[in-house]
């Protein structure tokens, strides 16, 4: 029955809780039903009243809409319906008769066979599998064959993640027959669904068509460091739009998540060949490896013929520093870094530290004089680990050691920080100080002085200092 248009009486405009309605003339009166107050339903129990229509798949709330209420279906009915076990399903007209397999087709290698079938299952909709291989024989088979062996009867499911193996017997068999492959048995029937539409097969693993070229430019992308979405818009851009592409973000995601593996596995090995490789381009490069008790590499030292080069025309001063750390191995980068003629920083070598104990320094700066021909730096400045101070005097002996500026300052910087806010002047007289090349006797009267003028005798920083 059709739905009675009902409608407010004029004398219930101005009500503050209109809830009363009235059918139009000739209608009969409406069904009375309860809702709770925050939407459409037809529940007895709930708070306010609004007529509805006889027919239940037609509401109307009048204090919310102006027009007939009607849930739209998301879903066909066909798909609602429960499949039928005995139901076959092979491909549609969208595949050539030439491309159908046939028993006793016969192919050059086996390779030409299963590329055939690859590209009959692509268009008919289904994946394949690898299920039995021999010396004579292949067997593929649809990825949907078999049954789930992951629970077994009467264990308790713990993910609600189902199998999509329903035992499907669409199968072919490849025998070698003298010099040819045969089809010898194929099956054709399905018993699901078949799925040929493009944003259905790229879900598909043996349809996500990697072409060489494409993954290599999507490797140097990556190298570069472009984020996946962007890596994703330009390949949509190759295809037209995203549906006609053969793969999904999460497979880019996991390519470079593989290539990582591939770049970090080995990577001792690789380290070895590429410096082996070095030393046949020139044979000054040097590196050294010391190996702990169990035979893995400890510490890694190497340095360039052009940083040796530097050495011998700017090693008078040296800084060592193992302020920074590898991301993956969090393990110390150690430089030997010096200054050339323009004041510009130049590079002696590089080490690799397992740890920061005194016998792995006492290592390095042997290394090191090893490689520089035994020649020592008239100066070298460290942080203020002790561990390096008491492995410099066995190493160098004739060589002054004296600590970074920027570590020192570094190490005070909260307390010299509340300094500078309490005393104006107090940061650029300090600088000062510390930057101008004034004698030891020079710099003690002026560090005085400033102590003085600012009665910081007492002060915790300035005496650590």
């Amino acid at each position: 029955m059709d739905s009675p248009d009902f409608r407010r009486r004029e004398s219930e405009d101005n009500e503050t809780c209109p809830r009363r309605f009235a059918a139009a003339d000739g209608a009969p009166p409406p069904a009375i039903f309860s809702t709770p107050d925050h939407g459409v339903g037809t529940s007895a129990s709930s708070g306010s009243k609004f007529p509805i229509a006889d027919d239940n798949s037609l509401v109307r709330h009048p204090a919310m809409h102006s027009s007939i209420l009607m849930p739209p279906c998301t879903v066909e009915p066909r798909e609602m319906m429960t499949p039928d076990p005995s139901a076959r399903y092979i491909h549609g007209e969208q595949v050539r008769e030439d491309f159908v397999p046939k028993t006793n087709m016969g192919f050059v290698t086996e390779e030409e066979g299963y590329d055939f079938y690859l590209q009959y299952a692509r268009e008919a909709g289904f994946s394949i599998t690898k299920l039995r291989r021999k010396p004579m024989s292949r067997l593929y088979a649809c990825s949907r064959e078999g049954t789930s062996t992951f629970y077994k009867p009467g264990e308790e499911r713990k993910r609600a993640k189902m199998s999509k193996r329903v035992n499907c017997k669409a199968a072919f068999k490849m025998k070698k027959r003298g010099k040819e492959w045969i089809y010898e048995k194929v099956l054709l029937e399905h018993n699901h669904t078949l799925n040929p539409e493009p944003w259905e097969l790229k879900h598909m693993r043996s349809h996500k068509n990697k072409d060489p070229a494409i993954m290599e430019f999507v490797d140097d992308l990556q190298m570069c460091d472009v984020s996946p979405n962007a890596t994703m818009n330009v390949l949509t851009k190759f295809h037209g739009n995203r549906e006609n592409m053969p793969w999904t973000e999460r497979d880019m995601q996991n390519r470079k998540a593989e290539n990582v593996r591939k770049e970090r596995a080995d990577d001792v090995k690789k380290l070895k060949a590429f410096f082996n490789e070095c030393r046949a381009q020139n044979s000054k490069f040097y590196y050294d490896i010391e190996h702990d008790s169990e035979g893995a590499p400890k510490n890694i030292f190497w340095s360039h013929a052009s940083c040796q080069a530097n050495y011998a025309e700017f090693g008078d001063v040296v800084t060592f520093d193992t302020t920074y750390k590898c991301n993956f191995y969090n393990k110390p980068l150690a430089m030997f870094v010096g200054s050339n003629h323009h004041l510009q920083n130049v590079i002696f070598g590089f080490a690799l530290l397992g740890d920061e104990k005194e016998e792995t320094f006492d290592w390095v700066f042997r290394t090191f004089k090893m490689c520089m021909e035994n020649k020592e730096p008239h100066c070298i400045l460290t942080d203020q680990d002790q561990a390096m101070a008491n492995a410099l005097p066995g190493v160098f002996p004739n060589t002054i050691h004296r600590l970074c500026r920027w570590h020192v300052l570094h190490g005070h910087k909260d307390g010299l920080k509340v300094l500078y806010n309490l005393y104006d002047g107090l940061k650029e007289k300090l600088l000062t100080i510390i930057n101008h090349p004034l004698t030891p006797m020079e710099f003690e009267k002026a560090w005085m002085e400033m102590v003085n003028e600012y009665g910081l005798e007492s002060d915790p920083t300035i005496g650590s200092l």
